[in-house]
């Protein structure tokens, strides 16, 4: 990781036990930091290369979320979000 924006924030989430940000709940588990979100969290994730925001409407799997995305003139969609595809706000 070569931003040090993004060091200094790992360094400050990891400086904590457990932390809530951006919406998740961020731990220290084995060395890693990983957050974890829940049903009415904010997220902002990349799909086919766009950043999109969503509202978790339900936790699928232990890294798999569920999420609603408001359009206007569209409506909802709903997407499967992984982990690895979530970003910080």
């Amino acid at each position: 990781m070569s931003d040090p924006h993004a060091r200094e924030y790992l360094a400050a989430v990891a400086a904590m036990p457990e932390h809530t940000v951006s919406g998740g709940t961020t731990r220290l588990i084995d060395g890693q930091l990983v957050t974890t979100y829940s049903v009415g969290d904010r997220i902002r994730w990349i799909e086919k290369g766009q950043t999109l925001n969503g509202v978790v409407v339900e936790v699928l799997t232990e890294d798999t979320y569920h999420v609603r995305r408001h359009v206007p003139d569209h409506g909802n969609l709903h997407y499967a979000v992984t982990a690895d595809q979530i970003t910080p706000f």
